[in-house]
Formats: structure tokens, C-alpha cells, sequence
């Protein structure tokens, strides 16, 4: 769905494999939102990496929970900011906003619609 949007100095690592996949319990989720959650999340990602790689990675948390994640190799965020990127209309890098797209609801959006299904969201940078 993303691929065409990453460049070519980019790779995009699928790191949820069959066997990790029979690993993954059962989750009840809107698949439509989880998509959308994920879809943001790589958005995110291809716009802060030029070139390096983004990874989707799942795994079982405790037996009954889904931790989903995506990484990538861009720039990072700055420590001032790690707090508020979750905020309406936040933009870490407003000339990589103005050259690519987005609005700064994406992970807002996020945000809500994990904790809508009982999650929480994190960053590391």
C-alpha cells in the first residue's frame, strides 16, 4: 500500500512472519482502524527517512495484547519534542511537512484510536 511512497535508498523490512504470526494472540480490533493506525505510522516513517530502512515488527505482550511497531533509521526526534507529538497540528520538522504533506492529526489520530481499544501508544527516538 505504502511501498511506492518509499524511495529507492529506503527499505521497507515486513518483519511479522508466519511463524510470528501463529505466536500472535487473538485480538479483537476494528481491522479497519488497525490498518489505518499502522498506515499513519509508516506515513510517519517514510516522510522522516531518506534513506536506512523502516521495520513493522508484532509481538505478544503477556500473552493476550498485540505490540505493534514500526522503526525506521530517520533523524529522530528531538528530546524537547518526544511529549507533545501525540498533540493536534504537532509537526516535529515543519519543512519536511511543507515539502511532503500532512496536517499533524496523524498521530493524534493514532493516539486515540489505540487507546479506543485499549492500548497506549510510545515513542523512542
Amino acid at each position: 500500500l505504502l511501498e511506492p511512497l518509499v524511495s529507492k535508498e529506503v527499505t521497507l523490512n515486513n518483519e511479522i512472519s508466519p511463524k510470528t504470526k501463529t505466536e500472535l494472540p487473538d485480538i479483537e480490533a476494528d481491522a479497519n482502524r488497525v490498518v489505518q493506525v499502522l498506515t499513519n505510522l509508516l506515513g510517519n516513517a517514510i516522510k522522516a527517512t531518506r534513506s536506512g530502512s523502516i521495520s513493522v515488527k508484532a509481538h505478544s505482550e503477556g500473552g493476550h495484547a498485540l505490540l505493534l511497531s514500526v522503526e525506521d533509521t530517520g533523524p529522530g526526534i528531538p528530546q524537547e519534542k518526544l511529549g507533545s507529538i501525540w498533540g493536534a497540528f504537532e509537526q516535529v520538522d515543519e519543512q519536511t511537512t511543507r515539502r511532503l504533506g500532512g496536517t499533524g492529526l496523524g498521530l493524534t489520530l493514532v493516539k486515540e484510536l489505540v487507546e479506543a481499544h485499549g492500548g497506549s501508544c510510545w515513542v523512542t527516538s
